[in-house]
């Protein structure tokens, strides 16, 4: 039996938060040093999940939040930053991972995240609340900064995955940027964490969200969505908010009462708590970076970053000028969309794409190996001296199947340009469906392919995704390259050194512009000659200069070459 000493141990340990024990990281801050401290070493998402659950058992047993309390949940935030950015770095450097594997790695890092932003923002609205009634009042600026930038990563992440906000984010960050406005604390500089390279205020943190929102319209992949967000760390003093909205002076505006973020200043209404800023000043130094690299800046001696290509960062300087600009400098879209409800076949990816075109051709009675014959038929004639119908059957059961696997899918058109459609379409089994996805279309019982990329994109549902397409006003045909660049003995004109096998290709016709060939980014080599079939007219080309890239494809110009 216990003694009353015991049970009076007990009923004490009973009262205390969350069963204090010496092995509980929420006991104090020493504790959780010591339990962060015994984390396994070499398992960066194993040790990221413990933290992870901790931070969610801290805000399941919300309290007042004392000295104690916040220093352990700081302690716990700073431990895991450098867990989180390993797993960020591993997301955003294989955007080839497996679906399952890349969705599980998204809700770790959007959780933990979560859990910390949660509680930040209980811990800032608390100490508001209670200024000036002996609360730890000196921490409410580090505490505010750190869950404004918390939220700026839960709408970051959500936009990767091109979500809406969604959760009320947008309206909990509006509260936090008041409270810090309301004790005017917005405007004071400080380091959010421990190493950072430059002191940030909770304003300048507001400005950088709203900013990273502005520059996102679906059309980023998440390695630029990340990019961007590094290059505004350094832009921060080039903006700053106004309480009074002037309209020929200030760009965008914010609604501080409504849970959206930034819009255009156009007809701003009267008596709603707006914040205004002007980006007139970052647009001037978004011009100069861009004429630096069009006369060939480097991007790492220009701020942009070491692992930044100047191609790649020529393209998304100009994304953001054109975000960023103010309405009247800013170009407008290329032609009026009109409502419409189309059906349209769709097939996905470089090789279903030749599989179409060449099903196609064959259906003309059209062939890239000039012949018309496949290797069987070829064979047929030379030993019989014609097609037997045994070969001619298999070729007709060979042309289906084909057919049949690269049959693709059929959208329904919502909306089309001269430039491309837009569409919302079922997301479900659909994971090739990112932005810069390599698609063809034709409208339904239609013969004529047309090549389109996926510029646009955006999840208004959960199982629904709005797509926005660009078609290109050249029509694809099917070709061949051949590699002649090992010699070797030939057969009617053709290099048969077994080197390798011809490379399927698509042509694109150049209007006005140099010709272009879509190709297998493996098969790239800087000014390698190929000898081309089935483009009527061209006999040798040799590979330009990249046009164009995403995943599992190619646009480089194809550049003619000497007979």
């Amino acid at each position: 039996m216990l003694s009353l000493a015991d049970k009076f141990v007990t009923g004490l340990t009973r009262l205390t938060p969350f069963g204090r024990q010496d092995t509980d990281p929420l006991t104090g801050p020493k504790a959780a040093a010591r339990w962060l401290d015994g984390l396994p070493v070499g398992d960066a998402f194993k040790c990221q999940q413990a933290i992870l659950g901790e931070l969610r058992r801290f805000n399941e047993n919300s309290t007042t939040p004392t000295k104690d309390r916040l220093a352990v949940l700081r302690l716990l935030d700073e431990k895991s930053r450098d867990l989180q950015d390993t797993l960020v770095q591993q997301y955003l450097r294989n955007p080839r991972m497996a679906r399952a594997h890349e969705d599980r790695l998204w809700h770790a890092v959007y959780g933990l995240y979560w859990e910390v932003a949660r509680g930040y923002h209980t811990a800032v609205l608390q100490l508001a609340r209670d200024a000036g009634n002996g609360q730890p009042q000196d921490l409410f600026p580090l505490i505010a900064l750190r869950a404004i930038r918390s939220f700026g990563q839960l709408l970051k992440w959500r936009a990767i995955r091109y979500l809406p906000a969604g959760d009320k984010l947008w309206q909990r960050l509006h509260n936090l940027y008041r409270a810090a406005e309301g004790l005017d604390l917005h405007r004071l500089p400080q380091r959010a964490y421990e190493g950072e390279d430059a002191d940030c205020s909770c304003e300048s943190a507001y400005l950088h969200i709203l900013m990273l929102s502005l520059a996102d319209a679906g059309t980023l992949y998440p390695r630029q969505l990340d990019l961007i967000d590094r290059w505004l760390r350094g832009w921060h003093a080039m903006l700053e908010l106004d309480h009074a909205l002037v309209p020929g002076r200030h760009t965008f505006s914010v609604d501080l009462s409504a849970d959206h973020g930034p819009r255009r200043v156009r007809n701003p209404a009267a008596g709603r708590p707006l914040r205004a800023w002007a980006t007139e000043t970052l647009v001037d130094r978004l011009h100069a970076l861009h004429a630096a690299l069009r006369e060939g800046g480097l991007p790492a001696q220009l701020g942009l970053g070491d692992a930044v290509r100047p191609a790649e960062a020529l393209e998304l300087v100009e994304h953001l000028q054109q975000q960023w600009s103010p309405l009247e400098r800013r170009e407008q879209r290329r032609a009026a969309r009109e409502s419409t409800k189309r059906l349209v076949d769709v097939v996905h990816g470089l090789g279903a794409i030749v599989g179409q075109l060449k099903t196609a051709g064959a259906r003309d009675g059209e062939s890239t190996y000039e012949t018309g014959l496949s290797f069987a038929e070829a064979e047929d004639v030379l030993v019989y001296g014609f097609v037997t119908e045994r070969t001619r059957e298999r070729a007709a059961h060979a042309r289906q199947a084909e057919h049949a696997d690269t049959a693709g899918e059929r959208w329904v058109m919502h909306d089309e340009s001269e430039f491309g459609y837009g569409a919302i379409v079922d997301s479900v089994d659909r994971d090739w469906l990112r932005v810069g996805a390599l698609i063809a279309l034709r409208p339904h019982h239609g013969d004529e392919w047309k090549i389109g990329i996926v510029r646009r994109l955006a999840r208004p549902a959960a199982n629904a995704c709005s797509v926005g397409i660009e078609t290109l006003a050249a029509p694809p045909l099917l070709a061949m390259l051949h590699d002649t660049s090992q010699p070797g003995y030939t057969v009617n004109g053709y290099d048969n050194s077994g080197a390798s096998q011809p490379r399927a290709c698509i042509w694109l016709a150049g209007d006005g512009v140099a010709d272009s060939v879509m190709i297998d980014p493996v098969h790239y080599t800087p000014g390698k000659v190929f000898e081309l079939h089935g483009v009527p007219g061209r006999s040798a080309i040799a590979l330009g200069h990249p046009l164009e890239r995403s995943e599992g494809w190619l646009r480089v110009a194809a550049e003619p070459v000497a007979d």
